[in-house]
């Protein structure tokens, strides 16, 4: 008994000391900024970090999108190795990591999904100066609810105490600004509109005006001027998930593949469909339309959704399911009113290069290929094949 209350205090003292290490580290970097939302986490903390290094700030940061990355104070990244599943205590080691580096300032993806766990992340880890929320969409239901209210509900809890926090959310900002109020904060709306960049917009870090205002709003509360800040957004990397389009081409046909895997909401796949074919060349416009499912075996949810959304919504001529469940959700596309002689199912065993060889025999001339779902797995593979293969446009 006695040995057991010496562990105990012992534990206590060990996690007393870490956490008041942990305290100090933190308030030492005077430029903390906590990246929340639904979607473009990833891309957004990748304009804000670039935009602060253009500024001179000696700024780290932390994605953990498709690909989870810290990015070096210039620019270099480095791929986080995980021994087990992903845990929030990674960001109190990034913090540390940060301050050994003597940085100035963090920019840093929220990982955490669970209302509980994304209040710890910001109010015991991170402690923002300025909190970002980039939307509240469809995801993760199975914890937050069914509602966007209990989403937006669970977003939140990153909202900072006496800072600022900058969303592009616009249904529920009352939600969030209620939030800052009670924390003495200031809650800001970035309004897409106003946005007139003058640079040159091929730049595919300029697809989604909201992340665009979101970091042009934090280097505005730090005093950093536009044309830093939009030249910072120019030079910035593409997250290895961010929406893409490539061309490829075999024998006298060619397609073009965007690859959206990262969108898994309706609103989002709904939005860039629709970016996508307001911007097609007049000679494409008439080209077949296809959509490549990759399914997750933990996203049930998901597949259900996205079945509904391509056969009532979008109506791709074509759709190929590939991962997990497809079974499943060739029978949901089918109930859902779409032809089942359009699905095509693919074997797990098919390379990424089979594939491709059965997309290009779905037309003549030309085909227009989004690439939806999930990028894990086989979503992957076909990344890497687009940037062994295509040519990006």
């Amino acid at each position: 008994m006695y040995f057991l209350t010496i562990i105990t205090i012992f534990i206590f003292l060990s996690g007393f000391i870490e956490n008041f290490f942990h305290q100090n580290r933190t308030k030492k970097i005077p430029v903390r900024i906590h990246v929340n939302g639904t979607r473009g986490k990833s891309t957004t903390v990748r304009l804000i970090a670039a935009s602060l290094r253009e500024a001179g700030y000696r700024v780290l940061a932390k994605t953990t999108g498709t690909l989870p990355r810290v990015i070096l104070e210039n620019g270099e990244e480095e791929t986080i190795k995980r021994r087990g599943s992903a845990n929030i205590i990674e960001q109190k080691h990034f913090i540390k990591k940060a301050f050994q580096r003597k940085c100035n300032a963090i920019v840093i993806e929220c990982m955490a999904v669970h209302p509980e766990t994304q209040w710890v992340s910001e109010h015991r880890l991170i402690h923002s100066t300025i909190g970002v929320i980039t939307n509240v969409r469809e995801d993760h239901q199975d914890v937050y609810g069914p509602r966007l209210k209990d989403a937006a509900d669970a977003l939140k809890m990153t909202v900072p105490k006496n800072g600022f926090l900058v969303t592009a959310e616009d249904k529920y900002f009352p939600v969030i600004e209620k939030q800052a109020e009670l924390l003495n904060s200031k809650a800001i709306q970035v309004n897409t509109e106003k946005i007139v960049p003058e640079v040159d917009l091929k730049s595919e870090n300029f697809y989604f005006e909201d992340n665009v205002a979101i970091a042009l709003k934090v280097g505005d509360l730090l005093g950093i001027k536009q044309d830093i800040i939009l030249q910072g957004i120019v030079k910035a990397n593409p997250d290895p998930g961010a929406l893409a389009i490539y061309r490829l081409q075999q024998d006298k046909k060619y397609l073009w593949f965007i690859n959206a895997f990262a969108a898994n909401d309706r609103e989002s796949i709904l939005l860039i469909w629709e970016k996508i074919n307001n911007s097609l060349p007049e000679n494409m416009k008439d080209s077949p339309k296809i959509a490549i499912i990759n399914h997750r075996k933990d996203r049930i949810t998901r597949t259900i959704q996205f079945d509904k959304i391509l056969a009532k919504e979008i109506y791709p001529h074509h759709i190929l399911l590939v991962g997990d469940y497809i079974q499943l959700s060739e029978k949901k596309l089918i109930e859902f009113g779409y032809p089942s002689q359009q699905i095509i199912k693919i074997d797990k065993k098919k390379t990424v290069a089979q594939v491709f060889n059965n997309i290009f025999r779905l037309f003549e001339k030309s085909g227009i290929v989004y690439g939806l779902g999930n990028t894990r797995g086989f979503g992957l593979d076909i990344m890497e094949h687009l940037k062994e293969k295509g040519e990006k446009k």
